[in-house]
């Protein structure tokens, strides 16, 4: 019996070292009767709570209680007569009044008839393990704000596509609510035509550390919910570990700032027509009369054999010459109308203007039933290929271009090849890497297609437009 209180030894039952073994391990533990009377208590729970254990036996368990946690005994007592195995956090108090958090685990001591009299507690401190939880609590919190007070969409996914976190800018620019789009395949938010890569570039980064999209920023398009396809800037950056793998999106929506530039380009080919028409209006007229006098006022030198007809005959073939490029120069600034047979005859009058001014062998090969819907994404396709075939001639030395245009059943197509110097040799060039190649790709962008540059096998350089039809203005 124990010689302080009037109850049986609850280790009697035990081999006679189990009570100093559970008075000597590190991990608090003790016993209580069915009325939270303390009737053993070990070192460790000295040193979790402050009391000594002549202090500690008989104390009611209640006093190791924050206030808020009283009634948690009882509901201990109560499950535990429902046979459960109780393990529970719950705020303790140290005996100098100081919160100590606590994680115990709970279960009933029974009598060789079975009834519960005891309950047997072991328990540890989890401040450490508290503080960190609430810690990351906080930075949970702090960003959770950062990401949904974001402007621009900041989507997670894993290493399979998957996405795992959808902040708010993501829903607004998307449309779709995150707890509707986590755990869907990201290529839902790309137009079907993109779909197949995003997943071919990661699995080739996975497998062979092929990088293509990773730390790099790229324009594409997304999909809304809606079906709308739209222009988006992404820039993809990795996180995790080899074991859990994620990546990390952060998507702006530039739809305004393609209007915008979309805008200015317009304005520019206005003043461009209007240059041109002046040029053609104007100077060329003015040159023609000028022509036309010369060509006079020579036919009356000569029939008076006045000594300086030579020289006037010269200027007026130097005047017609200079009225030929300007009306060559008006042409570029102004092509045809620009439709879809506007378009064709454009081409391949500049195919023809590039063999006169720059001596070498251009031809056109296209089909003038291509589906151009507005003259503006035409106008494109005409700047787009004037760049590159001066490109070809300035830069890459070429003596041959071939243009050519095609409507396939999923796009349209636009290439331009030539036979110079290649890509990989001329970019070396700064020129050819300055606003020559990023005016084509930008045209390229806001005219729903992508700009490939490409050297073939035999050193040619390839330009090659494509638009694909269910995202062409």
């Amino acid at each position: 019996m124990n010689e302080k209180f009037d109850t049986p030894d609850p280790f009697i039952d035990l081999p006679v070292t189990a009570p100093e073994i559970l008075r000597l391990i590190r991990v608090s533990v003790f016993l209580t009767d069915l009325e939270g009377s303390i009737i053993f208590w070990n070192q460790a729970s000295e040193m979790l709570f402050g009391y000594a254990e002549t202090e500690a036996l008989g104390m009611n368990i209640s006093s190791l209680y924050h206030a808020r946690y009283e009634d948690s005994f009882k509901e201990l007592i109560d499950r535990a007569l429902n046979g459960e195995r109780i393990s529970e956090k719950w705020l303790g108090v140290h005996k100098d009044g100081t919160p100590v958090w606590i994680h115990s685990d709970s279960v009933p001591y029974r009598n060789e008839k079975g009834k519960i009299v005891y309950m047997i507690t072991a328990a540890f401190d989890f401040r450490a393990q508290k503080n960190m939880e609430e810690k990351l609590e906080q930075s949970k919190q702090r960003a959770d704000v950062i990401l949904n007070t974001t402007v621009d969409a900041i989507i997670s996914i894993d290493r399979y596509g998957i996405i795992q976190s959808f902040n708010k800018a993501a829903e607004r620019i998307f449309g779709y609510l995150a707890e509707e789009i986590i755990g869907e395949n990201v290529n839902i938010l790309m137009p079907h035509t993109h779909s197949g890569s995003h997943d071919k570039y990661i699995r080739s980064y996975r497998e062979s550390g092929e990088n293509n999209i990773i730390g790099k920023s790229r324009e594409l398009r997304g999909k809304r919910k809606n079906g709308e396809i739209f222009p988006i800037e992404v820039a993809v950056g990795e996180a995790g570990h080899k074991d859990q793998e994620m990546f990390t999106a952060i998507i702006k929506d530039i739809t305004e700032r393609r209007e915008l530039e979309s805008e200015i380009i317009k304005i520019s080919e206005e003043e461009r027509r209007r240059i041109g028409q002046d040029l053609h209006d104007g100077l060329g007229q003015m040159l023609t009369g000028i022509g036309l006098m010369c060509q006079n006022l020579l036919a009356r030198m000569e029939a008076n054999k006045l000594p300086a007809a030579d020289e006037l005959r010269e200027i007026t073939h130097l005047i017609k010459e200079a009225d030929k490029q300007a009306r060559t120069l008006s042409h570029g600034l102004v092509p045809v109308e620009l439709n879809s047979v506007g378009l064709c005859h454009a081409l391949e009058q500049l195919c023809k203007r590039a063999e006169k001014l720059f001596s070498i062998d251009c031809t056109f090969k296209g089909s003038c039933d291509v589906e151009i819907r507005t003259e503006e994404l035409a106008t494109h396709l005409f700047r787009i290929t004037q760049e590159a075939i001066s490109n070809a001639v300035k830069h890459g030395k070429a003596t041959h271009v071939k243009v050519l245009i095609e409507d396939k059943p999923e796009s349209l197509v636009l290439r331009i090849e030539d036979n110079g110097t290649g890509f990989k040799r001329t970019v070396k060039n700064k020129k050819i890497n300055g606003m020559g190649i990023h005016t084509m790709r930008y045209r390229a962008h806001i005219s729903g297609g992508e700009l490939h540059i490409i050297e073939s096998n035999e050193g040619r350089t390839v330009i090659e437009y494509v638009a694909h039809k269910e995202q062409r203005p």
